[in-house]
């Protein structure tokens, strides 16, 4: 197994478990648990991490089934996962944060208001805060790593 795909196998892990646990383990002030349970139920976070999870837990079962011989097939399942789930960073978070949203919107990220930030404010935009930024680079970098072994396939 060649060092590009061992780092893309650990990265997912690391996805996976970052994803379903971020909104469980309290860990100021990267996290505002008190915060995020005023504002969602422990269903709805249940679904929430358990639907993430999948989102993770598929790309990182067809790596770890198929590697180091990707079909096209798998590799543009890998694409488009985690492009989806880049765009996703982007519409909810990134484009408020440079270009504004509606207050309905701002409404929906109250629970991050105290954690961590490192960004500058943008008026009254929503900022993404420090955690969920590493949360994004991971899963982007995901989707640069699927573009890379489709390209090298």
């Amino acid at each position: 197994m060649n060092a590009i795909l061992l780092l893309f196998i650990i990265l997912q892990i690391i996805l996976f478990f970052f994803m379903t646990l971020h909104d469980w383990i309290h860990l100021p002030p990267f996290t505002d648990i008190r915060a995020l349970e005023k504002h969602s139920t422990k269903t709805g976070r249940l679904i929430n991490s358990a639907i993430f999870g999948l989102f993770i837990l598929t790309p990182l079962s067809l790596t770890l089934l198929y590697q180091p011989h990707f079909p096209t097939w798998i590799l543009t399942q890998l694409i488009l996962i985690y492009g989806f789930l880049s765009l996703g960073t982007i519409i909810s978070w990134w484009i408020p944060y440079f270009f504004g949203s509606s207050a309905e919107h701002k409404a929906g990220f109250v629970e991050y208001r105290h954690t961590h930030h490192f960004l500058p404010s943008r008026g009254d935009n929503l900022v993404p805060n420090t955690l969920h930024v590493i949360l994004h680079l991971q899963i982007w970098t995901c989707f640069y790593m699927s573009l890379y072994l489709w390209l090298t396939s």
